[in-house]
């Protein structure tokens, strides 16, 4: 299937496909605004070395009401990848965004420092 802008996208082995009212995403990206340097390393290596699609908030365009548009991120998204760190885990946005993706069942947890997730996140195995 393709996206509505004439192009089709993988992830894995399957197609993506659109409803026509938004584009899927492959990976929203979560983190706490003092890990964007990490935050950017993981997006520009999932889109070089995949080709995924990712979507993290330097998406986000002057005069758009955020929330909204980081809901319909999150909800077009195949997976949400949080990046745990002792600045994450203290962030009430990194936590709305990501219950999201653990309600869903296609939350996939990062350590990137020494850090213990809130509950109930700690149930979910992180990489490192």
């Amino acid at each position: 299937m393709f996206l509505s802008d004439g192009t089709s996208r993988r992830f894995g082995d399957q197609e993506l496909s659109t409803d026509g009212a938004r584009e899927l995403t492959d990976i929203f990206i979560s983190y706490a605004r003092e890990d964007r340097a990490s935050a950017k390393r993981l997006a520009e290596a999932l889109t070089a070395a995949q080709g995924w699609s990712v979507w993290w908030d330097v998406q986000l365009h002057t005069g758009e009401p955020f929330p909204r548009e980081i809901e319909r991120a999150i909800s077009g998204a195949r997976c949400v990848v949080v990046l745990w760190s002792s600045r994450s885990i203290d962030s009430n946005w990194v936590i709305a965004e990501v219950s999201e993706g653990w309600r869903r069942g296609v939350l996939a947890p990062v350590l990137i420092d020494a850090c213990e997730p809130p509950m109930p996140f700690r149930q979910t195995h992180s990489a490192d």
